[in-house]
């Protein structure tokens, strides 16, 4: 009888990179390991879909508890042993693995003793002091009985933190949809797959002597979009036609992207898409760019940097995190500080603008071929990902 597998993380149908690989991962167990594994979601944010081949549940949270995991599972798997695996920051499950620190009653008596063994894939995208998890992190993690990183430098901060075995394995690009498409027809019909008219009531359409440079990224503390908004207006004035797509999830949040659009004077050379756009649309908006801008501060993978080097399009981004292992050299920049971030005292960096203008000028003319790294392909990856799956339950 196949066990048991629930995975904790974003839902599948929301539009962040935790979705993104909840879905793909739940997808491709549910077609490839049926014998092995029955497989739900217990997700936080987007709606129920029919077109998902697995179950789906909503979770009932506050302050990142989840209430609800007893009935989930119990509705899910009856008294069957099994599995839950979270995709999800370590910060937040400090009551999960370590349940006498969970202040629900109910909940941690359900977890003491609980009908499940704890799989965790943790995003990792920053150091903590001394190249280490910090203190609490240190505690959650090794409150699980497997544990799996994003990238070999998130793996090699576990190993210098834990004692417990750990791998890494990253995730997939779909290249069936991630592909480049023709540049000049992907940027004719720019507005009118986005949805974009101008004043004049035409569909926007982006010239072929346009420089247009793509930043695709959550409205967060730890994107720059400051950073991004400083080499756009270098560029402009070294002699670019730049124009700027932004596909982001709010306006205002950690960033003001109207106030850096008004205050940089870039009123006219800006596009924002926020509503939320199919894969399809995504690639013909990456192969539409000329460069794209990984705007993080570290990243444990960074969805929007592969499947722009699998549309075509380079992508820069910093010489840090679990994305720069993937990455050639001409597309990292060099951090130029770090500094200590938050109650957990991650590492962050901070960029010279000048250092990515100087990476920009420098890149050969697209090829219009593919750039994503081969092992990133999800045909490719998919049997490392079965292997580590199968081998938790042998």
């Amino acid at each position: 009888m196949p066990t048991p597998l629930l995975i904790i993380s974003d839902g599948p149908t929301s539009g962040t990179g935790l979705g993104r690989i909840t879905r793909d991962l739940a997808a491709r167990i549910e077609e490839h390991l049926p014998d092995v594994f029955e497989v739900a979601t217990l997700g936080y944010g987007g709606p129920y879909s029919r077109s998902l081949p697995f179950r789906q549940f909503k979770l009932d949270m506050k302050d990142w508890v989840i209430f609800n995991l007893p009935e989930v599972w119990d509705e899910f798997a009856g008294d069957r042993q099994g599995v839950v695996m979270t995709i999800w920051d370590a910060s937040r499950l400090l009551w999960f693995s370590r349940p006498e620190n969970c202040e629900v009653k109910s909940l941690q008596t359900f977890l003491m003793k609980p009908p499940f063994v704890r799989w965790g894939y943790f995003p990792i995208d920053a150091t903590g002091v001394n190249d280490k998890l910090t203190g609490i992190l240190k505690h959650t993690v090794e409150g699980y009985d497997r544990v799996l990183a994003y990238s070999a430098w998130a793996e090699a901060i576990l190993k210098r933190t834990i004692t417990l075995p750990t791998d890494h394995i990253p995730h997939g690009i779909d290249t069936s949809v991630f592909l480049p498409r023709p540049r000049i027809q992907a940027r004719h019909g720019f507005g009118e797959r986005i949805g974009a008219r101008k004043q004049t009531g035409k569909w926007l359409t982006i010239p072929d002597d346009v420089y247009l440079i793509g930043i695709v990224a959550t409205n967060q503390a730890r994107k720059d979009f400051g950073l991004a908004f400083q080499i756009v207006t270098e560029l402009i004035k070294q002699g670019k036609k730049a124009h700027v797509w932004i596909h982001t999830d709010v306006l205002e949040r950690h960033w003001s992207v109207p106030a850096l659009v008004h205050d940089f004077d870039l009123t006219d050379k800006v596009i924002v898409t926020i509503l939320p756009l199919t894969d399809e649309q995504m690639s013909w908006c990456y192969s539409a760019c000329d460069v794209t801008l990984g705007i993080g501060n570290g990243e444990g993978y960074g969805f929007p940097i592969f499947e722009s080097l699998a549309c075509g399009t380079p992508c820069i981004h910093g010489n840090y995190g679990g994305a720069a292992e993937h990455l050639p050299d001409e597309f990292k920049v060099t951090p130029a500080i770090q500094r200590i971030e938050g109650v957990y005292n991650c590492i962050r960096n901070n960029y010279w603008h000048a250092d990515w203008v100087w990476k920009i000028l420098q890149l050969p003319k697209r090829t219009g071929e593919s750039l994503l790294p081969s092992h990133l392909d999800w045909t490719n990856l998919w049997l490392r990902w079965e292997e580590w799956l199968r081998k938790g339950v042998a």
